[in-house]
């Protein structure tokens, strides 16, 4: 298979994974100008630090044995050893979420005092979610199950439904109910319960008795795991961690447009979350493919030149787009969210960075990347909050997500060498962030109409200059597009 047919299998993939994604977007898009008139800035931070709190916990409790099933399940085309892999990590991976939901069920108490803003509401949500630990399990193996099937359409069917019954639920129990952020939470647990018959008839093929629960098997594959548990952890504090470092050093109102501001930014992630769904099945498929490395080292410049342009995009516009989905109170959160957003797009480049060192499965120097970017954010926050406030935090969270792709490539190159053109890549990133600057600068003065005319004018400026320097991709694009409705 040529490169442009991989290239072309990758973007397809991409692409059905983000459909999905943009309907949940929207979605949520849509629904936001009502939630900022339920929910006051200080309801946004309680909500930031209790749910990021359980994405941690759920996070942990995946151990990164997902990186490990798909890993072993790409080693053998047998379906009793790829039914006792999935089955292992299944029924450890519900035995676990049921002993730390139970654990963090009984101790919310505890748990509560630590939230700044209502404390005595906040072990009511802590035990909400405690119980969707469990929960949760079947919805997240049939996902990664699927997509290890290369399955996009189930997935998206899968993770669509999902979203749907989420959003409809936190308008039956917030917006119908009055329910507040009880609601929220109560629509997470029972969401997450109705998908659960749904996860299991995708995966039932998969998941045998308990006494498929393989312990020699799950030990190499925790071994196999260790080195990307620090690594996710990682990635969680640099996406998720600094509402808890805000957390009493800034005032509850700031706390809440930080979280606005990350949703925002999110919005940003909807094309890495779609790729980062594809890449791994994709690349791990055709490792032993002649052209494996070069297609590998094409994809680098391609998901900058599409990622990188969006985020661009919605940081330079980041003000507008609060305009028309919040309330003027929420308006301070457009310069944080101008920042956050290019932490999604080093997200997804970290992604493409420890390929090499999954391929040769020596995986240990990316726990030490990824430690190390964790101990940086703590400190850029510890030095910059004080300071700068939420901005700080900001630029925290983006420079910490930064050093991550840097330092895993470079582990990864000496293992498993890709030709990656990383003079363009790092020219391009370095144009994203001046034209970025320079838009935002110069518009801030001006009037509404004005600042929308000087940011749009920077914008076209990137596109020229990335025209020029991306020229070959423009090309390829262009004839993948072409040779699509040819076809």
């Amino acid at each position: 298979m040529t490169v442009l047919q991989n290239i072309k299998n990758l973007a397809s993939d991409s692409l059905i994974y983000g459909v999905a994604g943009i309907a949940t977007r929207l979605m949520g898009v849509l629904l936001t100008p009502l939630y900022t008139r339920v929910y006051t800035p200080e309801d946004y931070g309680v909500f930031g630090v209790v749910n990021n709190a359980y994405s941690l916990i759920a996070l942990l409790m995946i151990l990164s044995l997902d990186n490990s099933t798909a890993r072993w399940f790409y080693d053998s085309e047998e379906y009793e050893k790829r039914k006792r892999i999935i089955s292992t990590w299944f029924w450890f991976y519900l035995i676990l979420s049921a002993l730390v939901g139970a654990f963090f069920f009984f101790s919310s108490n505890y748990w509560s005092q630590f939230v700044s803003y209502q404390p005595e509401l906040a072990g009511q949500y802590i035990q909400i979610l405690a119980v969707s630990l469990p929960v949760s399990v079947a919805t997240v193996v049939a996902t990664k199950v699927l997509r290890f099937e290369k399955r996009p359409k189930s997935t998206v069917v899968l993770t669509f439904l999902q979203a749907l019954s989420l959003i409809l639920f936190n308008v039956l129990f917030v917006l119908v109910l009055d329910w507040g952020l009880t609601g929220a939470f109560y629509a997470k647990l029972v969401a997450g319960m109705i998908m659960v018959p749904l996860s299991i008839s995708y995966i039932k093929r998969w998941i045998g008795r308990f006494n498929l629960l393989d312990w020699t098997l799950l030990a190499k594959m925790i071994r196999y795991s260790l080195p990307f548990i620090p690594a996710s952890i990682s990635i969680w504090m640099i996406n998720l961690s600094a509402i808890f470092f805000l957390n009493g050093k800034v005032s509850d109102n700031d706390l809440g447009l930080f979280q606005v501001a990350f949703t925002l930014a999110s919005f940003g992630g909807l094309i890495v979350n779609s790729f980062q769904q594809a890449w791994s099945p994709f690349a791990f498929s055709i490792i032993h493919q002649e052209n494996a490395k070069e297609t590998y080292g094409k994809i680098l410049l391609v998901y900058l030149m599409v990622v990188g342009s969006l985020t661009l995009l919605i940081s330079l516009f980041s003000l507008e787009a609060l305009m028309i989905i919040a309330t003027p109170s929420y308006y301070g959160a457009a310069k944080i969210a101008s920042i956050l957003v290019f932490s999604g797009m080093f997200a997804g480049l970290t992604n493409i960075a420890d390929l090499g060192s999954a391929i040769s499965k020596k995986t240990a120097p990316l726990g030490m990347v990824y430690s190390f970017s964790a101990f940086l954010l703590i400190g850029l926050n510890i030095l910059l909050i004080p300071e700068f406030g939420v901005i700080g935090a900001a630029f925290a969270v983006c420079f910490s997500q930064l050093v991550s792709p840097v330092f895993a490539f470079y582990f990864s190159q000496k293992v498993y060498p890709i030709p990656y053109d990383f003079i363009r890549a790092g020219v391009f990133v370095v144009l994203i962030f001046l034209m970025g600057y320079l838009g935002f600068y110069f518009s801030e003065p001006l009037s509404v109409f004005l600042s929308i005319g000087v940011k749009a004018l920077a914008f076209i400026v990137f596109a020229a200059l990335a025209i020029c320097l991306f020229n070959r991709e423009f090309l390829l694009a262009r004839n993948l597009i072409l040779k699509r409705f040819k076809g």
